[in-house]
C-alpha cells in the first residue's frame, strides 16, 4: 500500500524484507536491526510518508536540516548510504529512485505489516518491551550508539557511566531500542530514579517484569522468573542505589544466565564481568572555525536545534560562528546544559546568553515541566550528584575547584592536602571523584592530569565560598601563585 499520507506512531511499515517501526524510528532486516544514521533515517521516514510520490530535494533539505543552510551533496550522500543498507539494486529490487530535476521516491511497495497486532505477548500480557516512545532525534550519538549495540550481544553487563547531564538514558534507550530484536524474551526499561530505599531495588525490578511479588521475596520471584528468560534489563540511574545495584545485578547474572543488563550510573557497579563504556561531552569546534566545520560538531548542532525549536527559522550564521562555539564550549559540551541555554536564547539573545554564563547556575533553570526534578535545573542536577559524595570528596572537589586548568596528582595532592587530610587521603578522594565522573583525566606530556567541567567547578566554587575554610582556601591559592611566578612557571 502505497500514498502513506499519515503514518501512526505505533504503524509497523513492511517493504521488502524489511520491516519499519516508525515509534522506534527502528529498521530490521528479518530479525536484524539494521545501523542507519538519524539523517538517513529521517530521509527515510520522509520518502514512506510519500511512498509512490515524488519528494523534492528542496523538501527532504528543509525536513531533515531545518536549521541549517547544507550543500545538496549532503543529501546524496545520505541517499546513498540508505540505498547501500538496502541494497537497493540486488536481485532486481529497487527502493529509491532519483527522479531527474524533481527529486526522489520510494517506489518500491509499501504496507502496514501485521507485525505490530501480532506481537507476542510479554509476562502481564502485554509487548516484549516497556520502552518509552521517542519524542524528539537524538543528536551526535550515533557512533557510541553504534559501539555499545555492538558490544551487546557479547556482553552480559555493560555500564554506561558519565557526569549528570550528558545524555546516559537517551542513549541507554536508543541501543534498547534497537537490540530489541536479539532477545527474544524483550528489553525492560526500570528506572531507579524515584527509589530511596535500597532494599526494594529487586521489588522494582519485579514489579517492572509484571511480576506481584513482595519486596523481601523478590530475590526469590525474579530467580525462578529469570532462570530460563532471555532478555535485557535496563537499569537506569544506579549511582545513588550503586551498592545493592552492584549485588542484584551480579546475583541475577549469576543464577539467570540468559539475562544480559545495561545499567547507566555516574560511577561503574565494580562487579565481576562488568563493560564499562564512559559517555563523552558531545564535540565542539575549534574558536574560528567556519559555519559548515562548526555544524558538523555535534555539541553546536543540538544547540542550533534546541534554539530552532523556540525560534522558528533560526539559523546559524557567520557571524554567530564564535559566539555559539564560546557557548558550547562554556557548557563542556554538555546535552542537558545546552538544551538548557537554547532555552533561553529568546529572551537574551546568543551574545546576552554568553556574557550570562558566569552565572550558568541561576541562569540554567528553566528544563521541562515534565522533566525529573533533578533536570529541570542544572543546580539540581548537581545537587543531587554532590549529595551522593562522601565529606572528604567534597572537601577535595572545594579544594580543587581554585584551578582553571587541569592539575597532575601530585601538584593536586600538594596544594589539597594539610594535618587533617594527608596526601593519601587526597589520592583516593581524587580517584573517587573521576570514577563518581565529576573529573575528567587528559594525558599531558605523558602525566596524568585531573580538571573539573566548567559547570561542575561553578558550583564547587560556591560550595567553597559558603564553607567556613573559604578564606583559608583563598589565601593557600594566593602563596601558590606567587611560588609559581618566583619559579617562573604559567599560572594555573
Amino acid at each position: 500500500m502505497n500514498r502513506l499520507r499519515t503514518i501512526h506512531a505505533d504503524a509497523v511499515l513492511a517493504f521488502g524484507p524489511f520491516h519499519y517501526y516508525v515509534q522506534r524510528r527502528l529498521i530490521l532486516h528479518g530479525e536484524r536491526p539494521l545501523r542507519v544514521g538519524s539523517r538517513a533515517l529521517e530521509i527515510l521516514h520522509l520518502l514512506l510518508e510519500h511512498a509512490g510520490s515524488v519528494v523534492s530535494k528542496k523538501t527532504i533539505l528543509a525536513r531533515v536540516w531545518p536549521t541549517t543552510v547544507v550543500e545538496e551533496i549532503n543529501l546524496r550522500v545520505h541517499i546513498a548510504a540508505l540505498r547501500r543498507v538496502l541494497a537497493d539494486g540486488k536481485g532486481g529490487q529497487r527502493y529509491i529512485a532519483n527522479i531527474p530535476q524533481r527529486g526522489y521516491s520510494f517506489v518500491a511497495d509499501v504496507k502496514l505489516s501485521e507485525a505490530a497486532e501480532a506481537a507476542p505477548a510479554g509476562p502481564s500480557g502485554g509487548a516484549l518491551h516497556n520502552l518509552p516512545g521517542r519524542l524528539s532525534p537524538i543528536i551526535g550519538r550515533d557512533a557510541i550508539v553504534d559501539e555499545l549495540v555492538r558490544k551487546m550481544p557479547a556482553r552480559r553487563l555493560l555500564t554506561l557511566v558519565g557526569p549528570g547531564g550528558m545524555g546516559k538514558t537517551t542513549v541507554a534507550l536508543r541501543v534498547a531500542e534497537l537490540v530489541l530484536p536479539h532477545y527474544q524474551d524483550g528489553v525492560y526499561f526500570i528506572d531507579l530514579s524515584g527509589l530511596a530505599d535500597p532494599a526494594l531495588v529487586a521489588a522494582k525490578v519485579a514489579s517492572t517484569l509484571g511480576l506481584a511479588l513482595p519486596g523481601e521475596g523478590a530475590w526469590c520471584g525474579l530467580d525462578r522468573y529469570l532462570l530460563d528468560r532471555h532478555l535485557l534489563l535496563v537499569l537506569d540511574n544506579c549511582e545513588h542505589l550503586i551498592e545493592s545495584c552492584a549485588a542484584l545485578v551480579e546475583g541475577l547474572l549469576m543464577r539467570a544466565p540468559r539475562v544480559a543488563i545495561l545499567a547507566t550510573s555516574r560511577e561503574p557497579l565494580l562487579t565481576e564481568g562488568e563493560c564499562v563504556q564512559r559517555l563523552a561531552a558531545l564535540s565542539i569546534p575549534t574558536p574560528l572555525s567556519t559555519t559548515e566545520v562548526a555544524l558538523a560538531c555535534s555539541a553546536v548542532r543540538l544547540f542550533v536545534a534546541r534554539v530552532a525549536a523556540y525560534r522558528p527559522g533560526f539559523v546559524l550564521r557567520e557571524q554567530d560562528v564564535a559566539v555559539v562555539t564560546a557557548i558550547c564550549r562554556r557548557l563542556d559540551g554538555m546535552p542537558l546544559a545546552l538544551e538548557l541555554a537554547a532555552a533561553q536564547v529568546e529572551v537574551l539573545g546568543l551574545r546576552g546568553l554568553l556574557g550570562q554564563l558566569e552565572h550558568c547556575l541561576q541562569l540554567l533553570i528553566h528544563g521541562r515541566r515534565t522533566a525529573a526534578p533533578r533536570h529541570q535545573s542544572l543546580r539540581a542536577l548537581l545537587d543531587w550528584s554532590y549529595a551522593l559524595l562522601s565529606p572528604l570528596e567534597q572537601t577535595v572537589l572545594q579544594r580543587l575547584a581554585v584551578f582553571k586548568v587541569a592539575l597532575s596528582l601530585d601538584k593536586a595532592a600538594s596544594f589539597i592536602a594539610c594535618k587533617q587530610v594527608d596526601e593519601a587521603q587526597v589520592f583516593e578522594a581524587i580517584t573517587q571523584l573521576v570514577a563518581k565522573s565529576w573529573l575528567s583525566v587528559a594525558l599531558i606530556d605523558s602525566v596524568v592530569h585531573y580538571r573539573l567541567l566548567n559547570t561542575s567547578r561553578a558550583y564547587a566554587l560556591e560550595k567553597l565560598g559558603a564553607s567556613d575554610e573559604y578564606r583559608q582556601i583563598q589565601q593557600r591559592y594566593a602563596r601558590h601563585r606567587n611560588m609559581r611566578v618566583i619559579q617562573g612557571h604559567k599560572l594555573p
